[in-house]
């Protein structure tokens, strides 16, 4: 089957699901349904090197740059792992006795 007939298809069905999908672009191409499910399998968790490896690529460095954008609920959920608590540093004991020895450990005294 030749690139220009697997266009058409596309295009041929991409105007059919939009009748009912309106968000579907105008303009539709094979290309474009790769780089949708790569996208997808990235924000799913799939590892980019797998990635490169089911799509050809011969770098994943290609596959990270063009495939490899993360989501705002990726980007969400990375900034909520983080803690609310604040560190605890009672147990620590400092490496000084007094303000002297500090300025010596510092090189000012």
């Amino acid at each position: 089957m030749s690139e220009r007939n697997v266009e058409r298809i596309v295009k041929k069905y991409a105007d059919i699901v939009r009748k009912e999908n309106p968000d579907i672009p105008d303009s539709v191409y094979p290309h474009m349904l790769r780089r949708t499910k790569a996208s997808g399998w990235y924000r799913d968790g799939v590892p980019i090197e797998t990635i490169a490896v089911i799509l050809g690529h011969s770098d994943a460095k290609t596959t990270r740059k063009s495939y490899a954008s993360p989501s705002v609920e990726m980007l969400r959920k990375q900034m909520d792992s983080g803690t609310d608590a604040e560190p605890d540093f009672s147990e620590e004991t400092p490496l000084w006795k007094n303000d002297s020895e500090l300025a010596r450990l510092c090189g000012i005294k």
